[in-house]
Parts: C-alpha cells; structure tokens; sequence
C-alpha cells in the first residue's frame, strides 16, 4: 500500500528527457524539510493505494515516461515494487530522490532509465 499525494500528466521539465511526456506519481512524506522544496503539500496530504490502483492510474494516461516523485519517495516500502511492477509493463521509470536514503533494495532490479537527486538550488 502507498500513500500517494497525487498522479498526473504533465511535460518532463528536467533530466535528458525534458520536453517529453511524462505521468508522475508523488508520493506522500518527507523526512527532509528544504527550504527551497517547491511541494511541501506532499509532506503529509494523500490517499492510500494499492500498487495495482496506482498502475491503473497510470495506465489510463498511455505514456511510456513514469516518474516518481515525492516528498521522499524512498521512504514508502512499497516503491520498490511500483517500480518492479512499471518496469516490467515497458515503461521507463525515473526516480526522483533526495539522495539522503539508499537506493540498494533487493528487489528493485535497477533497470529504472535515470535515478537521480532533487539536489540544491542553482
């Protein structure tokens, strides 16, 4: 089960795959409190979900391009086997993290297109 703050169909605007069409799934909670984060909302609102109710979701907008976001998407045990689960329907999954917390689970195989971290502010 998830806690998901919200999924939508927007244009990628980071990473080589700016331009593109991209689902992003936001996860809820954060353990981190940045002074420049941009969706403090996702600290604590959202709704639970299954994995296969947050693939469905998915599926309903037809694009190739997921990313995970948050809040801190790697607190949520259950990303892992999102991720699991995206990559095996053909999907390119992007993972975007803090960078605070290991990404080394056993059951993420890694095949994800691009891992990366929200970083500082420019």
């Amino acid at each position: 089960m998830l806690t998901v703050n919200e999924i939508f169909y927007s244009i990628q605007g980071e990473s080589t795959r700016a331009g593109e069409p991209c689902v992003f799934v936001r996860l809820t909670a954060c353990d981190l409190r940045c002074s420049w984060c941009d969706t403090p909302y996702a600290f604590y609102e959202g709704r639970k979900m299954s994995i296969d109710e947050v693939v469905e979701t998915v599926d309903g907008h037809n694009c190739p391009l997921v990313e995970i976001t948050g809040g801190e998407p790697l607190l949520q045990d259950d990303v892992y086997p999102l991720m699991e689960r995206l990559l095996a329907d053909g999907r390119t999954v992007m993972l975007e993290t803090g960078g605070h917390r290991s990404i080394a689970r056993g059951q993420c195989s890694g095949n994800a297109g691009s891992w990366r971290s929200r970083g500082l502010p420019a």
